[in-house]
């Protein structure tokens, strides 16, 4: 799934240098850091509008093109709607969160998250959806039952 995300030059940068450093692409820099995001989610923010990345002037934005597979993608977009902040908004926090703090390791391993699910349940005639960002111990026994 193609994609941009609109980020600080100076993000830019550091993802740059950082994926570097690691000897891997851009992109994987970036999937590695929205998924260390996901790991460790803020709580979701309901009932708000998106929030986006304060105004600057055009000069000081790079235009990113990626390309997520598309469990990832649709990861992300969870994100974007239980956060209630855009893609490039997390992306921007999670480099400074990450990045910036030396105690963090960053896994360069990229199976983080590689079973997508989204399971729906009805409960008391009210109609429940959980989304999976990974494979879970007994989901087949969890399936089952929602399958009754």
């Amino acid at each position: 799934m193609e994609t941009t995300v609109n980020i600080q030059i100076d993000i830019f940068n550091r993802i740059t240098s950082e994926a570097r450093a690691r000897k891997i692409s851009r992109s994987k820099m970036v999937i590695l850091l929205l998924e260390m995001t996901m790991k460790k989610p803020a709580p979701p923010r309901l009932g708000r509008l998106v929030q986006y990345q304060e105004s600057r002037s055009p000069e000081e934005w790079h235009t990113f093109h990626i390309t997520f597979l598309d469990d990832e993608y649709e990861y992300f977009q969870d994100l974007r709607k239980l956060l209630k902040m855009s893609v490039s908004l997390l992306l921007a926090l999670a480099v400074k969160k990450f990045l910036d703090d030396p105690t963090v390791t960053i896994d360069t391993d990229n199976y983080l998250f590689k079973s997508y699910l989204i399971v729906k349940e009805i409960v008391d005639s009210i109609t429940c959806w959980r989304l999976y960002w990974g494979y879970p111990p007994g989901i087949m026994h969890t399936l089952q039952k929602t399958t009754r």
